[in-house]
């Protein structure tokens, strides 16, 4: 004879990630997604950071920009 183990629901934030791996395996669908979808909050980076990241925005708008250009140019021809 088994016994299933049944999972525990504590209100600690210390709680150790493997305990909430653990506990979705017992959810059903609907509460999956329910939890799944809880919005996360924004990271705080440094001004370094989001500077990157920012040059990473217009590198990937003016590479698109120029990509366009040319399937344009080269349709054109």
């Amino acid at each position: 004879m088994t016994t299933e183990t049944k999972p525990t629901i504590t209100t600690d934030p210390g709680g150790e990630r493997g305990d909430d791996e653990q506990l979705v395996m017992y959810l059903e669908p609907d509460q999956l997604v329910s939890d799944k979808s809880r919005p996360v909050p924004r990271a705080l980076l440094s001004k370094r950071a989001n500077a990157a990241l920012w040059a990473l925005r217009v590198f990937v708008l003016a590479v698109s920009a120029m990509v366009i250009y040319t399937f344009f140019a080269q349709l054109a021809s």
